[in-house]
């Protein structure tokens, strides 16, 4: 078996709940409403998730690939304050 990988040696893997986290500052309009389709759950089981009433890897892989490139509301805010 290979142990070859793309990713440097620098990678660390993030826990579920800094996924979650990161999620929840860079969260926008209809994101719930994507993965809920995208995922086959209900909005409100993937609300839910989020929140994290529930944990469900699959809902939470798919919400933080759907918001990884985005910069965190706070940072979005100041920008268009200024």
């Amino acid at each position: 078996m290979s142990t070859n990988s793309n990713r440097p040696s620098s990678y660390n893997k993030l826990s579920y709940i800094q996924k979650v986290s990161r999620i929840n500052r860079k969260l926008r309009n209809g994101d719930i409403t994507n993965v809920a389709e995208v995922t086959g759950f209900s909005t409100t089981h993937v609300s839910d998730v989020l929140s994290g009433k529930y944990f469900n890897e699959k809902i939470v892989n798919e919400a933080y690939d759907a918001s990884r490139g985005r910069i965190s509301n706070a940072v979005k805010l100041t920008s268009l304050m200024a």
